[in-house]
């Protein structure tokens, strides 16, 4: 970005008319304070972030693009003074110009005595006046009331031309009568920028209005100036108000803008968290639209900051946003892929080795992750639809297991009763034992049917739950010791050895995926870059370290499938 505003500054610098081009300048400053408020953001929360010695203080490094504004901008200052300095000295050139031109006046004035020469050389001092040119601010209105007067002394000491200066007495009196009807207008209006701009115009063109008859004079130019003094009395407490209420209107301004930074400080990690912040944003910038004006420098740099930290906000949601539509799309193409291979199998009549396979599939399914939301619920009905073929074909196969899963319910009912009322010995090891001797047991049981399956299995799991939780077992350490017990019984069976290899053969694919997630965390940690970068690399460190967990639980099983 600062770079880009670099290319603008250099193409408006070979602008000649170097005034031309001031309000485009002041915006890109404006916008170069914006950017440089966003890097001081990051680099202080890089900062507050990173381990640091006790007593450190943050210090902002500048962009090296910082030094080649500045120079430009240096440039381009002393092409303003440059300029300012001619302007300067063309007015100061046509002040001593307005001023001879004064002298010849009052000359003709007080010592022309050849009326028609006169009138002549007085028309000409009036061509020569108004084409002198601009002179410098404060001394405008000064030299145009001597002009005038000497004007209005020499047309009143021209009898010859008694009848013409009448004439434009009364012209001029005219046009001041006409400005003095639209300076009454001024009271009607309410937008006190209009206000101030009418009282400068009007102001000028009675200046240049010329001479009025002497007998009016003094009362027309009272009227006038009188409602051109009620106009400023207005514009004043107008601007009085506004600096009351300034400070409030600042302390609102950083108040908003301290509400964003504690925005920015969040890590934000699903797409609902985000668009509540979003929400919340908007809010803030509406607020800021009618949170008034502040003093005008301080106004300044805290739009500027305020703009850079909305600017931040956005540029990470866009980063957050492109990352999960990418990682949706791989986990719909993995999704697509299990339907497709459940499909092959949902017509399968080799129930044992068929059921396996989809159980293992419906495993990898919940180890994939989401795809979009309008995609994922369709993508799960396929594949449950082509599971249930295969597995409504198991049941009438198999229907007359019924009556053992029957059985197994009455027992497995008859435990979950007998494991609610045990009660702890105190002796870890023993207690261990036996928590250890009743998931044995349970597995032994064999099925229930299906549609109790879930809520027995549910219940068994909570009380083992409260009785582990009950001796505080960290949960890696009770999920081993249950693969232990699962691994005896299965050990148990006829083909307890290939069920086994199995078991091993499911952990190993298990870890070989986790494996290569972490991998692709560790590649994503290194792309992300720039504004919001942060905040995402922590987010990915959150998930690598939860990989490596669940990694070495799994190779402490595979150990156990050894033994």
């Amino acid at each position: 970005m600062k770079s880009q505003l670099l290319e603008q500054f250099e193409q408006l610098l070979v602008t000649d008319d170097v005034m031309s081009i001031r309000e485009a300048v002041r915006n890109l400053q404006a916008n170069w304070k914006s950017e440089t408020a966003k890097e001081t953001q990051l680099q202080r929360q890089a900062f507050e972030s990173s381990e640091k010695e006790e007593g450190a203080h943050f210090e902002f490094v500048p962009d090296p693009l910082d030094e080649k504004f500045a120079t430009l901008l240096a440039g381009y200052r002393q092409r303003i003074d440059e300029r300012g300095k001619e302007l300067a000295a063309e007015r100061q050139k046509n002040l001593e110009n307005r001023l001879k031109l004064l002298e010849e006046a009052e000359k003709v004035v007080r010592e022309e005595q050849h009326v028609g020469k006169a009138f002549s050389f007085w028309n000409q001092l009036r061509e020569q006046w108004n084409k002198a040119g601009d002179v410098p601010g404060d001394k405008y209105h000064e030299l145009s009331e001597r002009f005038n007067k000497l004007s209005q002394e020499f047309y009143y000491n021209i009898n010859i031309y008694k009848s013409l200066q009448e004439h434009d007495l009364k012209i001029n009196q005219r046009k001041k009568e006409e400005l003095i009807e639209k300076a009454v207008e001024i009271a009607a209006l309410k937008s006190v920028n209009e206000i101030e701009l009418l009282v400068k115009t009007y102001e000028r063109e009675w200046l240049d209005i010329g001479p009025s008859p002497r007998e009016t004079y003094k009362e027309t130019g009272d009227r006038f100036y009188g409602l051109l003094r009620e106009a400023r009395a207005r514009i004043n407490a107008h601007y009085e108000e506004l600096r009351a209420h300034a400070e409030e209107n600042l302390a609102r301004k950083r108040g908003l803008t301290d509400q964003l930074k504690n925005i920015l400080s969040m890590g934000f990690s699903n797409t609902t968290t985000w668009n509540k912040y979003t929400e919340e944003v908007l809010k803030l910038q509406e607020d800021w639209k009618h949170s008034g004006f502040a003093p005008k420098k301080e106004n300044e740099e805290i739009w500027s900051e305020f703009r850079g930290l909305c600017d931040l906000f956005f540029q990470r949601k866009k980063v957050f946003f492109d990352s999960r539509r990418d990682a949706h799309k791989v986990s719909r193409d993995k999704k697509e892929a299990l339907i497709a291979r459940a499909g092959e199998l949902q017509d399968d009549d080799n129930w044992k080795d068929t059921t396996e396979a989809l159980k293992k599939q419906q495993e990898e399914w919940k180890g994939v992750g989401s795809a979009e939301t309008r995609e994922e619920q369709k993508l799960w009905n396929r594949f449950r639809a082509a599971c249930d073929v295969f597995f409504e074909r198991k049941k009438q196969h198999f229907s007359g297991v019924v009556a053992q899963q029957e059985e197994n319910l009455v027992q497995k009912e008859s435990m979950l009763a007998e494991l609610d009322s045990f009660e702890l010995t105190g002796d870890r090891n023993a207690d261990v034992a036996t928590l250890r001797e009743y998931t044995s047991r349970w597995a032994a049981i064999g099925f229930v049917p299906r549609e109790k399956a879930r809520e027995v299995n549910d219940r068994f799991g909570k009380l083992l739950d409260r009785h582990y939780g009950k001796m505080n077992l960290e949960r890696s350490e009770r999920s081993i010791m249950e693969f232990r017990s699962k691994l005896e019984n299965i050990r148990n069976t006829s083909d307890g050895n290939f069920k086994v290899k199995k078991e091993r053969q499911t952990l190993r694919d298990r870890i070989d995926r986790l494996v290569a997630e972490k991998r692709q965390y560790e590649n994503n940690m290194m792309i992300f870059t720039g504004a919001g970068a942060d905040a995402l690399r922590k987010d990915i460190e959150k998930k690598v370290k939860a990989t490596e967990r669940e990694i070495e639980d799994l190779r402490k099983k595979m150990l156990l499938t050894e033994a």
